[in-house]
């Protein structure tokens, strides 16, 4: 039998770098401001947000004006139902005996862990972004995945419904001389180019007001289109929100107030514009990320845990959100 190492391999070493290094992982924006914000709640059967809908009776009156007295409601709710999500990492004796620290400079225990940490967040990030029914393929029909983004611009009243309140239910408004429903975000499938003046034009078409925080303060879309916007401004044109810049994340500023940001898990040719004021992640107090707790079977020297997340996804102004999703 031929030896396997050269003299070189058997009396040298490698020299490692400290640590490891993620060779997966993408950016995702929507995520890092969601969690960042994220409100823990308590059990209940679903995420209850309140909907003033309608205006109470009323008008211009004279001294023989007779009073409309017949009761209207303005009053109802949006429910939004539960997420559940989890990652887990297992290990064995070859695991803990071989490499776990010491010599091998890195320990393998706090790198799978951190490994399950970026990967619960990733998994999130993709159910986030598509819609319920294909994350119900992906993941099985026995999972509770996100009623996130994907549904919040659906003009289509798909089962469930979005909210549990179908685009009718609520009536419409008028906005700029035309009506539309109330509980219905902007979608736009006419074909644009990207430009600083589009990015203006979706802001004005999902404000809810005239005040400053009634106005998207976050355009996502991606890389590609995020440079497109870079290369058609001057230089002294380009600013930045310095907050997301500190986080990791390049933007761009369009007026006073929104940041155009790329998310690697935006689909293609898509601006999506969301006022943050608007949206909520609320995540369940007993698991927010729990910690992992090692489990042993007594028939095997193998140890495994999980990172458990369980949460709902809302809003309380779906008008206030939209997209362009043909943008080139």
């Amino acid at each position: 039998m031929a030896l396997t190492l050269s003299e070189i391999q058997s009396i040298s070493q490698d020299h490692w770098l400290p640590g490891s290094y993620n060779n997966w992982a993408m950016g995702n924006i929507m995520m890092y401001k969601m969690l960042s914000k994220a409100e823990t709640i308590d059990s209940a059967e679903k995420v209850r947000v309140v909907l003033e809908h309608a205006k109470a009776r009323g008008g211009a009156m004279g001294a023989s004006t007779i009073f409309e007295t017949a009761k209207k409601d303005t009053i109802n709710a949006a429910r939004f139902p539960w997420a559940y999500f989890w990652s887990g990492a297992t290990i064995d004796i070859e695991d803990e005996t071989q490499v776990s620290g010491g010599d091998a400079d890195i320990d393998l225990v706090f790198t799978k862990l951190d490994n399950v940490q970026k990967t619960i967040r990733d998994i999130m990030g993709d159910s986030f972004w598509a819609l319920y029914a294909t994350s119900l393929t992906t993941y099985g029909a026995d999972t509770k995945p996100f009623m996130g983004i994907a549904d919040l611009v659906n003009q289509n009243d798909t089962t469930p419904l979005f909210g549990g309140i179908a685009k009718a239910d609520l009536g419409t408004y008028t906005k700029d001389g035309s009506a539309t429903n109330i509980w219905l975000a902007l979608a736009d499938a006419t074909a644009y180019t990207m430009s600083f003046t589009l990015c203006k034009q979706l802001m004005r078409s999902c404000r809810v007001g005239n005040g400053v925080a009634d106005k998207p303060d976050l355009l996502v879309t991606t890389e590609a289109l995020k440079d497109a916007l870079e290369v058609s401004l001057q230089a002294s044109q380009r600013f930045a929100n310095e907050d997301l810049v500190k986080a990791g994340f390049d933007n761009i500023k369009v007026g006073s107030r929104a940041a155009v940001v790329a998310d690697d898990k935006c689909p293609a040719s898509g601006l999506y514009a969301f006022n943050t004021e608007y949206l909520y992640l609320k995540a369940h107090k007993d698991f927010n990320f729990t910690p992992p707790v090692w489990k042993q079977p007594t028939n095997q020297y193998a140890k495994t845990c999980q990172i458990i997340w369980s949460g709902g996804f809302c809003t309380s102004q779906r008008r206030a959100h939209g997209v362009y999703s043909a943008v080139s």
